[in-house]
């Protein structure tokens, strides 16, 4: 009698399992999901979310149909207010967004009404640092020059506190250079045309966009502009040859613990760079599995033939890495949260 009861109980788990692997794709079939970018069109942001567009929804059970929107502000903290507050909560609409709002979160700006504790964050693209190039007829040559001649160099910036904002005022209160961030740029793209065009000095932003998106700006024929500094500890590329890494200048030149923490703070966000992330409410299984669409979609030989290409190194992290890092972000001790909080007001 006992094996019978065991042999009925395998039936019915072998039955209904199927049931639970299904309710992904039957709630999929059908539907789209919708691509919230939080920056306009040409933007690293933007093109990164198209990259894997096309082969997304080979990899979601039920394959929905994959919409992209741009919807840009406050650099893309618009986007990521609209996801979190008034998008449905089913797992058809997520954003994608700058990690630097995180750090905006932890500084309690007002324009930031999300939690980032609550987002359900799905896959990052990038482990970049960030770094400041400036054109080759800005007048200085490298940053040991810049900081040496105290020459104030204007720099194209999102938004004041942002990614492209950060990285000028602080290298200006630790290494004593003089850059001038100009904010209210909506996107990437917009940001490096002013450079182009000659309308200001430079720009910020991650080595990864120099290198990839940009990478006619720092080499052959059309060439106008080289890396001055780079967060972090470096890295090995030929574009930063001679090229000192923030952290490492500021422990060869002594600078405190605490400066050499706001250096990292500062970087911290650009291990995550280019988040997709889905409301608070969304049934666990349609997180996870799209967390593993969105990893597989990155390994995905259309994707990685064409991110060669564009000369695009991606490094993707799942969503339980990235809310990880976001918890650490805004873990922040408070004094030294309060020192930066009172640099991006200066600055």
């Amino acid at each position: 009698m006992f094996r019978r009861i065991l042999f009925l109980m395998a039936g019915l788990m072998l039955l209904t399992s199927p049931a639970w692997g299904d309710a992904v794709a039957d709630f999929y079939k059908g539907k789209q999901i919708r691509i919230v970018v939080g920056y306009g069109p040409g933007g690293t942001t933007d093109l990164t979310t198209r990259l894997i567009a096309p082969v997304l929804h080979k990899y979601i059970p039920g394959s929905p149909r994959i919409v992209v929107q741009n919807k840009s502000g406050g650099g893309s903290a618009l986007a990521a207010n609209t996801v979190f507050n008034n998008e449905r909560r089913d797992g058809t609409v997520m954003a994608a967004i700058s990690s630097s709002l995180v750090m905006k979160q932890a500084r309690g700006v007002a324009g930031i009404k999300f939690d980032g504790r609550k987002f359900n964050w799905v896959a990052s693209a990038f482990r970049a640092n960030s770094a400041c190039a400036v054109r080759l007829d800005a007048g200085v040559d490298t940053f040991a020059d810049a900081v040496k001649t105290k020459k104030q160099l204007i720099v194209s910036s999102f938004d004041k506190g942002g990614l492209s904002h950060l990285e000028p005022i602080f290298f200006n209160a630790i290494f004593g250079s003089n850059f001038k961030a100009v904010t209210g740029f909506p996107s990437g793209g917009a940001q490096r045309l002013a450079v182009k065009n000659g309308e200001v000095n430079g720009f910020c932003t991650t080595f990864q966009t120099m290198a990839s998106t940009e990478i006619a700006m720092f080499e052959g024929e059309g060439k106008c502009c080289r890396v001055l500094i780079i967060a972090g500890e470096g890295e090995d590329h030929p574009l930063l040859k001679g090229v000192p890494a923030a952290e490492v200048l500021a422990k060869e030149q002594g600078k405190s613990k605490d400066e050499i923490a706001m250096l990292k703070a500062m970087n911290a966000a650009n291990q995550i760079s280019i988040v997709h992330t889905l409301p608070p409410g969304v049934p666990k299984d349609r997180v996870e599995a799209l967390r593993d669409a969105f990893a597989k979609a990155y390994n995905d030989p259309q994707v990685q033939a064409l991110a060669k290409k564009q000369n695009r190194n991606l490094q993707p992290r799942r969503g339980d890495g990235v809310a990880k890092i976001v918890e650490d972000l805004l873990n922040t001790p408070k004094p030294l949260m309060d020192r930066i909080k009172a640099l991006i007001e200066k600055g």
